[in-house]
């Protein structure tokens, strides 16, 4: 998988391979959350995560998010975590039509770049909770035809002061 992979909005097709090996132990690891749910609680949160998928990886990806929910606490559906660590390239190989949803692509790897984040895998950027995300399947940005529902997120998340505010990447 490679940028232009993250990129494509193409993530089920194929569906990528488990990744029995994938996390690191080379990145610090955020610490497994302690989450009670009841079961039907949990069957809830698999529920929503399954939202995202395309009904027939329903049974299969179940599962699996059973399972990390289990073991991790959450559901980073980690089958979608890319097998490389996630760096900025500069914001010219960033694939795109829209420079500022490159730009916003930017920022999240930059974000996510093992250097930097202080969980990467789970997502974490700092301070122990602050999740760019909940999940893999969310991190798989489409292309730039979403930008504005991006843009139009941030700005509602308050990352940008208003709508006359300029990218300035």
């Amino acid at each position: 998988m490679d940028l232009k992979d993250l990129t494509s909005g193409n993530l089920f097709s194929p569906l990528p391979e488990y990744p029995n090996r994938q996390r690191s132990v080379k990145v610090a690891r955020a610490p497994v959350r302690n989450v009670p749910l009841n079961n039907h609680e949990k069957k809830l949160a698999i529920a929503n995560m399954l939202r995202y998928v395309p009904s027939q990886h329903h049974e299969q990806l179940a599962k699996e998010f059973a399972d990390e929910l289990k073991q991790y606490g959450h559901i980073y559906a980690f089958r979608f975590m890319p097998n490389y660590p996630l760096k900025a390239p500069p914001l010219s190989e960033i694939p795109g039509k829209c420079e500022q949803a490159r730009a916003i692509i930017l920022m999240i790897l930059n974000n996510l770049d093992p250097e930097v984040a202080q969980f990467p895998q789970e997502l974490v950027i700092y301070g122990g909770n602050g999740q760019i995300f909940s999940n893999w399947i969310q991190e798989s940005i489409e292309d730039d035809k979403k930008a504005q529902s991006v843009v139009t997120f941030m700005k509602e998340k308050g990352w940008f002061a208003s709508e006359s505010q300029r990218f300035f990447w």
